[in-house]
């Protein structure tokens, strides 16, 4: 997150904190005119109705903006594993090019596959590999 867009959130947060106290403001104001004089203030309630629809319409936007950012976080996460998955197959491909042209030992690779391989199945999985070693 860049510099500017923490400022603008920390700016929202506060506005939003302002808006909750403000709207406690405006149902007190609109129940003191509904009991008092509500043709006379006609007006003043038709503004009022306008501020809380006006607050239903920014509360359903913050959800929307929630969902967005709860995709993006996904999208974040699927990335990270993408990344970390093309990692591990280059890593396992260079260390096949360094048995292929003997800077490292195919024996050690046996072994340390085999001491670091805990499952049946993901020994299975390297056992044609080994055949094709030895």
């Amino acid at each position: 997150m860049t510099k500017l867009q923490g400022e603008l959130e920390d700016k929202l947060t506060k506005m939003l904190a302002d808006r909750e106290q403000l709207l406690a403001e405006v149902d007190a104001v609109r129940s003191a005119v509904l009991e008092d004089n509500p043709k006379q203030n006609k007006g003043l309630i038709k503004l009022i109705d306008r501020v809380q629809e006006l607050d239903k319409y920014i509360r359903q936007h913050e959800n929307r903006i929630q969902g967005i950012k709860q995709r993006q976080k996904m999208a974040d996460s699927n990335i990270r594993r993408k990344q970390d998955s093309k990692r591990k197959i280059l890593m396992g491909a260079m260390v096949e090019h360094l048995i292929k042209t003997d800077k490292i030992s195919k024996t050690f690779v046996i072994d340390e596959l085999d001491n670091f391989l805990v499952r049946d199945s993901d020994k299975a999985l390297f056992a044609d590999y080994f055949l094709t070693l030895r």
